[in-house]
């Protein structure tokens, strides 16, 4: 029964608005400790991914190379760009979307940002393309986050791109190929790096793929850096000031007075 007094507290028959408000603030503080941890999960976990797509990018440029007496893609001209070149060793068909095309794309940029058939920049966290029909040196509609060092290629003029071909690798069989990257997290298919590039002023800044090109590779995708597969194939993660300490081309002056690192760097480790 519900009538004395003393029930009264037993038979109500809900909670009152205090006690609402209360539950609901402690849910939205475990909420706000909790999110920041499972953000940083996420992205722990797809910059775990990323190397793993890169580790199978490193094997395929090491099946093209052992296919091609020990060279890499001439990445110039119909079906020698880097991005054609390779089709065939990641399971892909030049034209058609398939499960293989996910190779091209980090976890952490997988979308594009840009209208259908762009040669256009892709972003820290979206992708470049997608490149337009009928282009003579990449797949039609490719879209991708990952950039080739383009002084890895093996091209057959002297001149490459309009840039001189001397200091092209174009063999992983070198010297110190554990500090030489081949593909990176970028923010385009591909670029020329050189010692005396200057940082980009602010992110997602990318000047040309053959001036101040490190420009693309310096982006901060997976907290404080990008990751990379390297020609010894092995990928890890690489400092965004590391960038200038690797040996991207041939001549490529890894002791040279770093730049002036912008604001948004300073807060970076030295390498």
């Amino acid at each position: 029964m519900c009538g004395r007094r003393e029930n009264i507290v037993n038979c109500r028959g809900g909670f009152t608005l205090v006690e609402l408000l209360v539950v609901i603030a402690i849910i939205a503080l475990l909420m706000a400790i909790l999110m920041p941890a499972l953000a940083g999960a996420r992205k722990q976990g797809q910059g775990v991914m990323c190397l793993s797509r890169l580790k199978s990018w490193g094997l395929a440029f090491e099946m093209f190379a052992g296919d091609h007496d020990r060279f890499f893609p001439k990445s110039e001209g119909w079906g020698c760009y880097w991005i054609t070149a390779m089709l065939p060793y990641v399971g892909a068909t030049e034209g058609e979307a398939s499960e293989s095309r996910e190779l091209f794309l980090c976890p952490s940029a997988r979308k594009s940002l840009n209208p259908v058939n762009c040669d256009c920049l892709g972003t820290t966290f979206s992708a470049w393309g997608p490149f337009p029909a009928a282009a003579q040196w990449f797949d039609t509609g490719a879209m991708g986050s990952y950039g080739f060092n383009d002084w890895c290629a093996n091209p057959v003029r002297e001149e490459y791109w309009g840039i001189t071909a001397e200091y092209c690798w174009r063999s992983p069989d070198v010297a110190g190929r554990s500090n030489v990257p081949v593909l990176a997290d970028c923010l385009y298919s591909d670029g020329f790096p050189m010692a005396h590039d200057v940082p980009p002023p602010a992110p997602d800044i990318g000047d040309h793929w053959a001036s101040n090109a490190m420009q693309f590779f310096c982006i901060d995708r997976h907290n404080g850096g990008i990751n990379g597969v390297f020609m010894d194939w092995s990928s890890r993660k690489i400092g965004l000031k590391e960038l200038w300490s690797l040996k991207w081309h041939t001549q490529f002056d890894t002791t040279a007075l770093k730049p002036v690192w912008p604001q948004w760097m300073q807060k970076y480790k030295d390498h």
